[in-house]
């Protein structure tokens, strides 16, 4: 029997969309993200940790969102404009839901920005202090007075610590009450939070941009690495964050999931204990522990290639800051071993304890190991303290200082050059850690952070940037490039931010 082809073409057509519905159906609803951490709460004005936001972005929304391409646009306020130096007038949003279907205002705005600028207890009080009051004009139109005048203010309300959370409900529950029953205006509502296990989130279906494309959205706590990428590669989870750099071609190996690239403004360092009671206090021992690491050998040995030495906490797309320390770095054995001769310190008498949390950060208890290794290599014995992130937290990252040096990974969610340095105030929040405290650098950060002239701001962050390159109160590492798993199942993009953004997530099959 003969087939005509019209009927060939037919029946191909019938089977294209038999399969197109299949993988319809089979596309997952249910999104699975797995991390290293938890966040610790729903208190979006207490934390400052990227990890914590990049969830919690999917339950609250700012004033102003950004962009995947960094870009600055309307969220709940839909216009803003500069009426005076030290004054924003922002247009709010109108229609907006809260998760219990109560309306946002502007008393939502003006309760949760005059909190986070007010209450000196809260981890980002020092980035909001400079907001002086905000003026409510009516139901639906605030205007922001800061203290002087701020250049970033803008991007201030785009970030960590500015998040809006509902007056009238928390005026009824209280902060205890809402970490239990967290509501929010972001596309996805609370479920379920396991601590240390799973938070369970759910489409939001009169979210004011839409609903999201998933039903659901769990975010897993796995810690380990090798566990995370195992759960990725056996289908456990869509989306795996901090995919190590040697289980890169492992990934790209696997059919059904691929590597993505995911650069970010986080640079790694360590922040030096500066008191003089202490070895680090001395300058030349810093310098020598700067020189002692081959930050280029770090990038390449370690982190397969992804990232980029530097001198300060400079990466691409951060607004002021020096890019002439971006891709820099000063190894020098030889000098090293010098300056500890001049300190007093013979080779194996200097003992120094390094310090670093595991599973927060790619490769992060690795980077301890190595840093030890290169310390031994100019004299110095090093100690090595390596905790599990929240027990690092505890330990060093909660008390009054580190030891001697302490590793951490800092972003920039600010993307300019003003959120860099701030917490190295005598009075910051390192002030503590560093021991570090000069009353004439404060001056100069103080007259940066309310320059409006592009140029001015710059040199000044320029001479900024160079005292603590050259004081060593950090002694800097590498900026971070990420890799993230990710199912073929699922239509995703890192974001530059290193936002866990899921509203702009999309199940593959579907177009």
């Amino acid at each position: 029997m003969r087939i005509a082809l019209a009927d060939v073409r037919t029946l191909a057509a019938t089977l294209a969309l038999l399969i197109a519905s299949w993988s319809v159906a089979q596309a997952p609803q249910t999104l699975v993200i797995a991390q290293g951490v938890d966040i610790h709460g729903f208190d979006v004005h207490d934390h400052n940790q990227t990890a914590a936001e990049a969830v919690l972005i999917n339950l609250f929304d700012y004033l102003v969102f950004r962009s995947a391409d960094g870009e600055l646009e309307p969220a709940l306020a839909t216009s803003w404009e500069r009426i005076g130096d030290t004054a924003m007038r922002f247009e709010l949003r109108q229609g907006v839901l809260w998760h219990d279907g109560s309306a946002f205002t502007a008393d939502d705005v003006k309760f949760s920005l005059e909190r986070v600028a007010r209450d000196t207890s809260l981890r980002e009080h020092g980035n909001y202090m400079q907001i002086r009051e905000v003026e409510i004009v009516s139901p639906f139109e605030v205007i922001v007075h800061t203290v002087e005048p701020d250049p970033v203010l803008l991007g201030r309300l785009s970030r960590i610590g500015s998040s809006i959370v509902p007056k009238a409900y928390l005026e009824a529950v209280g902060w205890e009450g809402f970490d239990d029953a967290p509501i929010g205006t972001g596309p996805f509502r609370f479920v379920e939070w396991r601590r240390d296990e799973r938070l369970v989130l759910e489409a939001f279906d009169d979210h004011w941009r839409g609903r999201p494309a998933f039903d659901r959205l769990v975010h897993r706590v796995i810690p380990e690495d090798s566990t995370r990428v195992a759960e990725l590669l056996t289908g456990g989870v869509h989306v795996a964050t901090n995919v190590p750099a040697q289980d890169k071609a492992r990934v790209e190996s696997t059919p059904g999931v691929r590597v993505e690239p995911w650069p970010t403004p986080r640079v790694m360092l360590y922040l030096m204990n500066t008191d003089a009671g202490v070895a680090t206090g001395d300058p030349r021992v810093r310098e020598a522990i700067d020189l002692a690491i081959d930050n280029r050998l770090l990038v390449d040995a370690l982190m397969g290639g992804l990232g980029t030495p530097t001198r300060g906490r400079v990466s691409p797309g951060i607004t002021a800051a020096p890019m002439r320390l971006f891709d820099t770095y000063l190894y020098d054995p030889e000098r090293a071993v010098q300056l500890l001769a001049d300190a007093g310190y013979g080779p194996g008498e200097l003992t120094i304890k390094v310090q670093g949390p595991a599973g927060r950060y790619p490769n992060d208890a690795d980077i301890v190991e190595f840093t030890a290794v290169m310390l031994e290599a100019v004299g110095i014995r090093a100690e090595v303290e390596v905790l599990e992130w929240s027990a690092y937290l505890g330990r060093v990252w909660n008390a009054d200082a580190v030891e001697h040096m302490g590793l951490i990974g800092l972003g920039n969610s600010l993307f300019d050059a003003a959120l860099a340095y701030t917490l190295i105030f005598c009075d910051g929040g390192y002030a503590g850690k560093t021991n570090w405290c000069d009353p004439a650098f404060d001056a100069l950060l103080e007259e940066a952070l309310i320059e409006l002239d592009p140029e001015r701001r710059a040199a000044l962050y320029d001479t900024i940037y160079q005292r603590v390159a050259d004081e060593r109160v950090m002694v800097f590492l590498f900026q971070v490039e990420n890799l993230a798993g990710v199912s073929d199942d699922v239509a995703w993009t890192p974001r530059a931010d290193e936002l866990l953004w899921m509203f702009d997530a999309r199940p593959a099959a579907v177009p």
